[in-house]
């Protein structure tokens, strides 16, 4: 009996189940043999060969497609997107005979991904009547992405306010412009609407939550959250581990790395980008350069420049600059300018001129405008007071004509992010502000020590607090 003797529906079936267990190779044979597959079976196919990558091959068989149907478009259009032809994505979806809402969200995801937010918007708008929550969360991870977080909370209001069924995409995402905008009033917000979903043990959403603490000032809270969740995965031990690091609890990075062990969940890269880190900020030399060492060998985890950078800033810190330029250099891949800049920010705070020079050529050498290199080197100079090697730093930063961003500091109130950096005027409450600091600089010098109790000196006049909206 032969293939073209089989029912159309066996050959589908067995197309989709060699597909699905990704035995690709199989379902291409069975394909092959058959003169007249169902567009079923051939879509089938073309979403496993986008699955492993081979993007060329779905192409030809979408290319000699008698027929088609939107699925055939939508997977075609999203495997474009995922191998970053982004144009191909463009192009195939203006060809569309007939456009449907889950082709319309992932173009929605593409030109967000693009940095077309505009577009985006306008077809999200397009879509008014027939959206889903994809759509929805596809905007709102648009915004996101563009570094537009403000207008992702705005339009999750605006969902709410529909009654559009939120997902855990929908708070995973909101997390994250939390954790960019550093607002920890707004994370509490949502993790309060979060409490009357089904998705609060939900670990996907779980370790978002436990990110969005962590980088927002509530390690406490962040412990909370990774605590709730039933069966945390790599990368819930991973946020909290980052957590950690971050506020410089080396040991407790080290104790929670070794439980998640323990509990016989396996580290990958991340994970060991976070320990690192963590026992570089808490100066654990001998632990990192442990777990720096067991990460291939015992995990299948190979180190990659992050990983480097991470031992050779905990060499640093420590003072083992020689142990850390050693290491750059029997390093298997390049070092690149984070690596040596990383040594060179220790060789200013162990005033090590020797080693620091020899950093310092090397930084010039792959930046071709090293500012911090420049600054760093000026500052060593000056603090071992060689003036005029200082001064030729100087005249060589200036003939850059380049200028070093300013530092800002921000603050959160009634529910808004307000950021001020040096001599910005901006901000449209700016003389109310200044006139603010110059009375509180008055009453700090209104104050008459007697014996060591200090009592303030009654002046006339009003102060009113000012509420920033």
């Amino acid at each position: 009996m032969g293939w073209n003797s089989i029912d159309g529906s066996i050959c589908g079936a067995l197309i989709d189940f060699y597909c699905n267990w990704e035995a690709i190779d199989d379902a291409r044979r069975v394909y092959d043999r058959i003169l007249d597959p169902s567009l079923k079976a051939l879509n089938t196919l073309i979403g496993g060969l986008i699955l492993m990558g081979w993007i060329e091959d779905a192409e030809l068989i979408f290319g000699r497609l008698t027929e088609t149907n939107p699925i055939s478009y939508n997977l075609m259009i999203k495997g474009y997107a995922v191998r970053g032809r982004i144009e191909d994505s463009k192009r195939l979806f203006e060809a569309m005979p007939q456009r449907t809402i889950f082709s319309s969200n992932t173009m929605i995801s593409v030109y967000s991904r693009n940095g077309e937010i505009d577009k985006a918007l306008k077809l999200f708008e397009e879509t008014k009547g027939e959206r889903n929550s994809v759509t929805w969360n596809s905007m709102i991870s648009g915004y996101i992405q563009n570094d537009q977080h403000e207008e992702a909370l705005k339009l999750y209001v605006i969902m709410r306010s529909l009654s559009i069924d939120q997902t855990r995409s929908t708070f995973s995402a909101l997390f994250h412009a939390c954790s960019c905008l550093g607002s920890l009033r707004q994370g509490q917000l949502l993790h309060a609407h979060l409490i009357k979903t089904p998705f609060e043990l939900n670990v996907y959403v779980g370790t978002s939550l436990v990110d969005m603490y962590s980088k927002c000032g509530s390690i406490i809270d962040a412990q909370a959250s990774f605590s709730s969740i039933s069966s945390p995965n790599v990368a819930a031990w991973t946020a909290l581990i980052f957590g950690y690091a971050h506020y410089g609890l080396g040991s407790e990075a080290v104790l929670l790395f070794e439980h998640m062990l323990d509990q016989e969940v396996n580290p990958n890269a991340a994970t060991f980008v976070g320990v690192l880190s963590a026992c570089g900020h808490a100066g654990l030399v001998n632990e990192g350069m442990r777990f720096f060492h067991t990460m291939e060998n015992c995990y299948g985890v190979t180190p990659t420049l992050e990983h480097y950078a991470c031992v050779v800033d905990l060499l640093g810190r420590s003072g083992l600059l020689q142990e850390a330029e050693d290491l750059i250099k029997e390093m298997p891949i390049e070092a690149d300018g984070v690596i040596w800049g990383a040594l060179l920010s220790a060789c200013w705070f162990w005033r090590d001129m020797e080693v620091g020079e020899r950093v310092a050529e090397k930084v010039f050498s792959l930046d071709p405008v090293p500012i911090s290199a420049y600054v760093i080197m000026s500052n060593m100079y000056a603090g071992l007071g060689r003036w005029e090697q200082k001064m030729e730093l100087r005249k060589r930063l200036r003939g850059l004509e380049v200028k070093k961003d300013p530092g800002c500091s921000w603050i959160e109130l009634n529910n808004r992010v307000h950021v001020f950096s040096v001599e910005d005027r901006t901000h449209p409450l700016v003389d109310v502000i200044c006139a603010t600091l110059e009375h509180l600089k008055a009453n700090v010098n209104s104050f008459v020590n007697f014996d060591n109790v200090f009592i303030p000196i009654q002046e006339t006049g009003n102060f009113s607090a000012i509420c920033c909206d």
